[in-house]
């Protein structure tokens, strides 16, 4: 099983593999929107002196709205970050072992829920997927 940092975003659970990438939660801070970018992309954000691409995950999930979230996990893949907009966090919990997927985001799936009351019905970041997504994004604009 591999830990995972569970937040939600407009209803929906979205947990965010722990392992090999760095998660730090923050209060979102201004957007500076990018008048080309992609519905992928809402804008960059100053995270600790440096500019950060903000994902549009409303986008990802298939839900209208950019998804004007109080929050932001920072991630750090590969030595780049990222800014992902989160309404809370629900806390950690342990995926169970499937198959990777390529996908940014995953079909949901019954993970166990922060609190240890049962499970719960989240969808699993793949942060690596993300990152090569948002590139080709960017390479267009």
């Amino acid at each position: 099983m591999t830990r995972a940092l569970l937040v939600e975003l407009a209803g929906e659970a979205i947990a965010i593999p722990a392992e090999g990438v760095h998660c730090e939660v923050l209060e979102a801070g201004r957007i500076t929107g990018l008048p080309v970018a992609a519905p992928l992309l809402l804008g960059l954000t100053v995270i600790h002196g440096r500019a950060v691409p903000v994902v549009n995950l409303t986008h990802l999930l298939g839900l209208p709205g950019a998804g004007n979230a109080e929050l932001n996990v920072m991630t750090e893949v590969e030595g780049e970050g990222l800014a992902l907009p989160a309404d809370r966090t629900l806390g950690l919990t342990r995926l169970p072992d499937v198959p990777a997927h390529a996908a940014p985001l995953s079909e949901p799936i019954m993970v166990p829920a922060p609190q240890g009351t049962g499970q719960i019905l989240a969808r699993t970041l793949n942060t690596r997927a993300l990152m090569a997504t948002l590139r080709l994004h960017l390479e267009r604009v």
